[in-house]
């Protein structure tokens, strides 16, 4: 199966909303886009009227992650994420400067194999 994915890195609020319908108009649902950033309190009208997934980056278990690992705070962030390390830098790098990263992943509703359809068995009455 194929799967999709947007990938985004903005510096504004206004940026990410022009990022979130782009990507809602290539299909996307709500509940398959996730917001990362350092300071989401500019977000919070997302989180209270979408179904939009926001991470605050670099949050206590990120720093302890960081602690123990010793990788860069945010990029710790994106560790849920199937990133390419060289990916995972960048972005990370990006939310440490203050961006918003927005990823979204789905399966590709077009790719999916065609539902096969049942065939009838014929039981024979049993009769004692």
């Amino acid at each position: 199966m194929e799967y999709r994915r947007e990938i985004g890195l903005v510096y504004s609020v206004d940026e990410a909303m022009a990022k979130l319908n782009n990507i809602r108009a290539h299909g996307f649902s709500e509940h398959e886009i996730h917001l990362f950033a350092k300071d989401i309190r500019p977000l919070h009208s997302l989180k209270m009227y979408t179904e939009i997934n926001i991470h605050a980056a670099g949050n206590w278990v990120d720093q302890m992650i960081s602690l123990i690992t010793g990788q860069n705070i945010y990029a710790v962030s994106l560790r849920i994420l199937q990133l390419t390390q060289e990916e995972v830098a960048h972005y990370g790098h990006g939310i440490e400067q203050g961006a918003i990263f927005l990823f979204a992943e789905h399966e590709h509703p077009y790719e999916k194999e065609p539902i096969k359809q049942r065939v009838p068995v014929n039981i024979p009455n049993v009769v004692d």
